[in-house]
């Protein structure tokens, strides 16, 4: 390899001195220049390079694979098509690197900071991002799917087009991040957090409260992008996980919390689904209907006629004595009690 191949502007570091497995810790080669590098060559591959300083360095279509860069100061790096797959960058600085088209599946960023990098279309598959600083970081259209985001701080992130399908969003801040309708995320449920919690010492209790409090965050973040059709789901999938988080729980108490939020799926959809009211709303409608048309003699034209009448106001006129009488009572105030529900759902899946 000759040295005009490569400009290190660091006396302490040449040329020859970068080659697969090379140990470089603590090695300052900020501002290098290995753009355009033969990358058979220029491999850097299982090269140790923990605490080195690459800030502004220009690693264009690097091979820095299972390399150890951990805490290594790679900020405002130009790393675009890069390999780093496998790489270990715990505590690493990735703020404002351009990645690019960069391969960091399976990568260990634990802790890193990537604030404000550029991970447009990057592949960060099955990478660890646990505690990752990623505050408005931009990852259109990058593949995070598989990914461990634990309290990962993804505010302010460009998230548009980006896959997270069965990313573990657990305590990861979306605050004002940007979201768009082709952002592929997973619903954040129990199965996907037992993937990556294995801790058997976390009860059933706290499992769901980890689900309910991920859906929350996801819930705010579609809300605030104007998805409210993901926004309804997430709100959905956070109900569900309070509910069993409380019939997980000990005493009467969370059993009666438990069959209150029964309820309310059944009644009003969480407040927010319409399918669950308007098929009670259609199932009382119709039976009543029927018990006219058999019990209470009456055509179907008719029966359906008076149906509408009873559950919208009052019977259009006085029911014969027996089950008509009786349906037509419970018809009258279940109606009434099924149009406030219906202005209730209508009115907060709006403001979710």
């Amino acid at each position: 390899m000759s040295n005009s191949e490569y400009e290190i502007p660091n006396e302490n570091i040449r040329p020859d001195d970068i080659h697969a497995q090379a140990d470089l810790s603590e090695a300052d080669l900020s501002e290098a220049d290995l753009r355009g590098a033969n990358l058979l060559e220029a491999n850097l591959s299982g090269a140790k390079l923990s605490k080195a300083d690459l800030s502004g360095a220009v690693l264009h279509f690097a091979d820095l694979s299972e390399a150890a860069l951990d805490l290594a100061n790679l900020s405002e790096a130009a790393l675009g098509d890069s390999d780093l797959s496998e790489a270990q960058m715990n505590f690493a600085d990735l703020s404002g690197a351009k990645l690019t088209w960069a391969n960091l599946s399976d990568a260990v960023l634990s802790d890193a900071n990537l604030s404000e990098a550029n991970l447009r279309s990057a592949n960060l598959s099955n990478a660890a991002l646990q505690r990752a600083n990623m505050s408005r970081t931009n990852l259109v259209n990058a593949d995070l799917s598989n990914t461990d985001l634990f309290d990962t701080d993804l505010s302010l992130a460009k998230l548009g087009a980006a896959n997270l399908s069965g990313a573990h969003l657990a305590e990861t801040d979306l605050t004002d991040s940007a979201l768009s309708r082709a952002t592929n995320i997973d619903a954040p449920n129990e199965r996907i957090t037992s993937e990556f919690i294995n801790d058997d010492g976390i009860s059933k209790q706290e499992r769901y409260d980890i689900v309910a409090r991920a859906n929350h965050e996801l819930r705010s973040a579609y809300s605030a992008n104007g998805l409210l059709s993901q926004a309804r789901n997430a709100r959905v999938r956070e109900r569900r996980a309070r509910r069993k988080e409380a019939r997980a729980g000990d005493g009467w108490q969370g059993t009666a919390a438990w069959f209150g939020s029964l309820l309310s799926k059944f009644f009003t959809g969480y407040g927010v689904q319409l399918k669950w009211i308007s098929f009670a709303i259609s199932l009382l409608y119709l039976s009543s209907a029927g018990v006219y048309f058999y019990w209470g003699e009456m055509s179907i034209g008719y029966s359906l006629y008076y149906s509408v009448v009873t559950f919208t106001t009052a019977p259009p006129e006085t029911p014969q004595a027996g089950l008509v009488s009786v349906v037509a009572g419970i018809e009258t105030f279940a109606g009434t009690a099924a149009i406030v529900f219906l202005g209730y759902v209508l009115g907060t899946r709006e403001r979710v």
